[in-house]
């Protein structure tokens, strides 16, 4: 059985208002979400899942719709040796999606083979009008991985022994999740097809602050379903599908690590 353990690693944090992540949720309810990255390893293969935010995309303080944020280059390098990860030694980063809060780090891991799905390449080379308006997409990393080795992948595979990719859109073209196997079970890495928890269990009563806090967030209405979009989401007929699919693929909200989730920042996986 495969021995991988997760460390779920911030590179920073945005401080959004939650209802942006859980549309029509808990107005005016305010939150530090982490730019979470993911460190695999099994004792031989060193493994990154997304690279977070780069300085470039926080501007007076500020990066997504305007709100505060930390995060970049030199907070990212002093986060890594905290946790212990030594940058020259991951042999293989695998992006969940390629925006600009995903793909911030990039250009440390020269030496690796990055992963990414086909579609992804193609909407950050041409990305729609709305996704310009918004700046999801960093531009200048289409030069940094061109320069690299890039493998783009098409739809489901299994990357190495006890590592599988799910190809689930919705948030983008070429979003996908990544399945973890562990001597305690499997962990899936949503991305941001489900930011936190709530995304993908709508009946979700609880979150814990980066700082520590736990705090009552509102269990969504019947209306809602089993899943609670964010404002995010690009294709809601593909998201739906996806979310679906990760339900059936991990149904147990232990087993679920998101990307955005700040209850898991800083944690090891099995613990």
């Amino acid at each position: 059985m495969p021995n991988w353990r997760i460390q779920a690693i911030p590179l920073g944090a945005n401080f959004i208002m939650k209802e942006a992540i859980t549309v029509g949720l808990d107005a005016g309810l305010q939150i530090w979400f982490p730019y979470l990255v993911f460190y695999i390893a099994d004792g031989k293969r060193k493994i990154l899942v997304d690279c977070g935010i780069s300085e470039d995309w926080i501007v007076d303080g500020k990066a997504w719709g305007g709100f505060p944020a930390y995060g970049g280059t030199e907070y990212a390098l002093r986060e890594f040796e905290k946790a212990k990860v030594n940058l020259k030694e991951i042999e293989m980063v695998i992006y969940t999606h390629l925006h600009n809060d995903h793909t911030g780090c990039s250009h440390l891991l020269d030496h690796a083979v990055h992963i990414f799905q086909w579609d992804e390449w193609q909407e950050l080379i041409d990305p729609l009008p709305s996704m310009k308006l918004r700046r999801d997409y960093n531009p200048g990393v289409i030069d940094v991985f061109q320069k690299m080795e890039c493998r783009r992948i098409d739809g489901d595979l299994e990357l190495l022994d006890g590592i599988e990719v799910y190809k689930t859109p919705g948030h983008t073209a070429g979003s996908m999740c990544i399945g973890v196997e562990t001597t305690k079970g499997t962990y899936l890495l949503t991305g941001d097809t489900a930011h936190i928890y709530q995304n993908l269990f709508s009946q979700c009563s609880e979150i814990t602050t980066l700082e520590g806090r736990k705090g009552k967030i509102t269990p969504a209405p019947p209306l809602y379903g089993p899943f609670v979009p964010s404002s995010l989401v690009y294709d809601h007929y593909a998201w739906y599908k996806s979310m679906y699919r990760l339900r059936a693929l991990c149904p147990s909200m232990e087993f679920v690590l998101p990307s955005h989730e700040p209850t898991i920042a800083g944690k090891t996986f099995p613990e």
